[in-house]
C-alpha cells in the first residue's frame, strides 16, 4: 500500500504543470535565501510574461499597439533611465511581432498577405531597403555608422509590412486614433508642466549637457515635452492638431467631436510653445491639401480663407509681436531676415560642391555633427538641419530623389483613393485627416531633421498604411452592415 501511494505521489509530482510550479517555488526560496532580487523578480513576472506572449501570439495586433505606444515615450524615458541601444529594443520588438504574425498565419490561416500586392509604399520601401544595403559597398561608407543608422533602411519597410496585414478593420482605425489622441494629450500636459511649473531634474540635466544651446535662446524658450527636441515635438504637435481638428468635422459622435477639437486645439498650442518655425508648415500644408480632398466647396472656401488669413497674419502684420512664440513663428515667413536660415543656405552650398561627383552620397550615418564620433570628415562637420539634406548627403542625389519619390507618390496615390475610391464619408474624413497631417510633417522635414526619429516614423508609416488599406477597411464596414441588416430581418 505504501509503495502504491508513493508511486502515485511521484506520478502526480512528475506532471509538467507540477514540475513547473515546484521549480518556481524552489527558485523563489533560493532567491530569498541568497537575497538575489533579480531572480526573484524574473520568477514572479514569468507567469505574466507567459500570458502576455500567448495573448500576443493569438492577437499580434495587441503587441503592435504596445509598440506604437512605447515608441511615443521611448526617447523621453531615456532622460530618466540611463539606457543605450533603445533602437535595438524597438528593432527586436518589431522582429518578434513579425515572427508572431508568421506563426499566427500558419496556425490560424487568417492573415491577409494578399493585401500587400497593392501596397506600393511597402514595395517602394523594400526596394529602398536593398538600395541602402548596397550602400555598404560605397567606397566612403563606414560600417559602424551604417549599423547605428540602419533605421533609415529598414523601418519604413517593416512598419508598413506589419501594419498592412494587421490594421485592416474599422475598429483598428478607431483604436489607433483614440490611442494617438491620448498620447497627444500626455505630450500637451507635459509641455504645459514645463511652461507653467518648470523643468524636472532630468530635463535640467539634459539642458545643462548641451540642450540649452538650442532650446534656451534669445528669442525665447523652446519647449520639447518628452520628445527628443523642440523641432521633433513641434512638428508632431502640428500633425496631431490637423489630424484631430479635421477628424472632429467628420465624426458622427458629438461627444467625440468635442473631444477631438479639444485634443487638436491643445496640440496647436503645444506646437506654438515648441518655438519651432518649421512646424508652421505642418498645419498650413495640411490645410492646403485638405482643400483639395474635401470635395466640399463650402469647406474648400473656408479652408482657403483660413490659409490666406494665417499667411497674412504672420507675413504682413506685427500683431502679437510681444508674444515670444508668435514672434519666433513669424520669422518662418521672413526667412532671409533670419541668420540661422542664411547659415543653413551657405552650408548647403558647401555640401553641394562636395557631393558634385558623389551621386550615391557619402554613406549612411555620415552626415551631421552627431555622427562625428564615427568619422571626422566634411559631412560630419556641418549640421544637416534637415531630413532631406541628411538623406541627400548619406545616399546621394539618386537616393534622395528615390526616397522622396516613393513618399510623394504614395501621398498622391492615397489622395486618389480618398477622392475616388473611399465612399463612406466618416471613413474618408478620418483618413484625409491622417494624410493631411503626414503630408505636413513630410514638408516640415525639409527644415528639421526629425523624420527618422521616434515617434515620427511609426506615426507616418502607420498612417499612410491605414489610408492604403482604406478600401479593405470600407469592405469590412460594409460586411458588418450587411450582417446587421440580415440579423435585423431574421429577428423581425
Amino acid at each position: 500500500m505504501k509503495i502504491f501511494l508513493l508511486k502515485s505521489f511521484w506520478e502526480k509530482l512528475l506532471k509538467p504543470n507540477n514540475i513547473i510550479l515546484l521549480s518556481g517555488l524552489i527558485t523563489i526560496i533560493f532567491s530569498l535565501v541568497t537575497q538575489n532580487s533579480v531572480i526573484y523578480a524574473l520568477v514572479i513576472l514569468f507567469p505574466l510574461l507567459l500570458i502576455f506572449s500567448i495573448f500576443s501570439f493569438r492577437y499580434p495586433v495587441f503587441l503592435f499597439i504596445l509598440i506604437f505606444i512605447l515608441n511615443y515615450y521611448l526617447l523621453g524615458l531615456t532622460r530618466y533611465i540611463e539606457a543605450s541601444g533603445v533602437s535595438y529594443l524597438m528593432d527586436g520588438l518589431m522582429f518578434v511581432t513579425l515572427i508572431m504574425i508568421i506563426f499566427h498565419s500558419l496556425l490560424y490561416k487568417n492573415v491577409e498577405w494578399k493585401i500587400l500586392r497593392k501596397n506600393y509604399l511597402f514595395w517602394g520601401m523594400t526596394v529602398w531597403m536593398f538600395y541602402c544595403i548596397l550602400q555598404l559597398a560605397n567606397p566612403s561608407a563606414h560600417i559602424q555608422a551604417w549599423i547605428t543608422n540602419r533605421g533609415l533602411a529598414f523601418n519604413g519597410c517593416i512598419i508598413t509590412l506589419i501594419a498592412s496585414v494587421l490594421l485592416i478593420k474599422r475598429k483598428h482605425l478607431d483604436g489607433i486614433l483614440i490611442i494617438y489622441s491620448i498620447l497627444t494629450l500626455t505630450a500637451v500636459v507635459k509641455v504645459l508642466w514645463q511652461r507653467y511649473i518648470g523643468w524636472d531634474y532630468a530635463e535640467l540635466r539634459w539642458l545643462n549637457n548641451g540642450g540649452a544651446l538650442t532650446h534656451l535662446i534669445m528669442t525665447g524658450t523652446r519647449y520639447f515635452s518628452f520628445f527628443s527636441d523642440a523641432g521633433n515635438f513641434g512638428s508632431n504637435m502640428g500633425c496631431a492638431g490637423i489630424v484631430f481638428i479635421i477628424s472632429a468635422l467628420f465624426t458622427k459622435s458629438k461627444l467625440k467631436s468635442i473631444y477631438y477639437i479639444a485634443v487638436g486645439s491643445g496640440a496647436f498650442y503645444a506646437m506654438m510653445l515648441s518655438g519651432t518655425r518649421g512646424a508652421m508648415i505642418v498645419p498650413l500644408a495640411g490645410l492646403a491639401l485638405y482643400t483639395l480632398l474635401s470635395k466640399n466647396f463650402k469647406l474648400m472656401a473656408l479652408s482657403g480663407t483660413m490659409l490666406v488669413f494665417i499667411y497674412i497674419f504672420f507675413a504682413f502684420t506685427m500683431i502679437g509681436q510681444g508674444n515670444q512664440q508668435i514672434r519666433r513663428m513669424r520669422t518662418a515667413f521672413r526667412p532671409t531676415a533670419d541668420a540661422s536660415f542664411n547659415v543653413r543656405r551657405e552650408n548647403k552650398k558647401i555640401l553641394a560642391e562636395y557631393l558634385k561627383y558623389k551621386p550615391f552620397g557619402e554613406g549612411i550615418g555620415l552626415s551631421g555633427v552627431e555622427n562625428k564620433k564615427f568619422s571626422t570628415r566634411l559631412t560630419t562637420m556641418i549640421p544637416h538641419d534637415s531630413t532631406y539634406v541628411k538623406i541627400w548627403v548619406e545616399t546621394g542625389i539618386v537616393g534622395v530623389i528615390f526616397y522622396l519619390g516613393i513618399l510623394f507618390f504614395t501621398i498622391s496615390y492615397c489622395s486618389y483613393l480618398l477622392l475616388f475610391k473611399i465612399k463612406d464619408k466618416e471613413l474618408r474624413g478620418y483618413l484625409s485627416a491622417l494624410l493631411c497631417g503626414i503630408f505636413g510633417m513630410l514638408l516640415s522635414a525639409y527644415g528639421n531633421a526629425f523624420w527618422g526619429q521616434f515617434p515620427t516614423n511609426i506615426i507616418a508609416f502607420v498612417g499612410l498604411t491605414l489610408i492604403l488599406n482604406g478600401e479593405r477597411i470600407e469592405q469590412d464596414m460594409n460586411e458588418k452592415r450587411e450582417e446587421n441588416q440580415s440579423l435585423y430581418k431574421l429577428i423581425n
